[in-house]
């Protein structure tokens, strides 16, 4: 079951990977760029338990790497050119809970992954984000877009 359950949410972030629209919400100083697909966003039926009656919503986001200075072969093999990462995200108090992410190489292969196993949540799963953050932006941008598609 959890072999199956990490085919899933590495299949389902690989597919969004293909069929997007990444649209640039944020850069920072270090020059790592900030994407959110907008093709992705969706209301959830995650119930979070101490709080049923929050809309929560998924959406995809990637974060792009700056090129590494040096080019040696086995630095850009092992070193992350981008990370596709799936939220679950309450407009509510402008918080996140992260539920999986794929980091990929520059060749496009994945470096490493992850997903939540956790079956239940709680508003303390989630985290809160801070004005004028990237986070912010992020968890905004995604409620703004949710909103003019209901």
């Amino acid at each position: 079951m959890k072999r199956l359950s990490v085919l899933l949410a590495g299949g389902a972030l690989a597919i969004s990977a293909h069929a997007v629209n990444w649209s640039k919400v944020s850069e920072n100083p270090t020059g790592s760029i900030f994407s959110l697909d907008l093709d992705s966003i969706e209301s959830s039926d995650i119930n979070i338990i101490d709080d049923k009656n929050v809309k929560n919503i998924t959406v995809s986001i990637r974060k792009t790497y700056p090129t590494p200075k040096n080019d040696l072969k086995e630095a850009k093999e092992n070193s992350i050119h981008h990370s596709d990462q799936q939220l679950l995200i309450s407009c509510k108090d402008a918080s996140y809970y992260k539920r999986a992410y794929v980091n990929y190489n520059a060749d496009d292969k994945v470096t490493k992954s992850w997903h939540s196993e956790k079956p239940i949540l709680t508003t303390k799963d989630f985290t809160l984000t801070n004005p004028k953050t990237i986070g912010r932006a992020l968890v905004d941008e995604a409620c703004n877009r949710y909103e003019q598609m209901t």
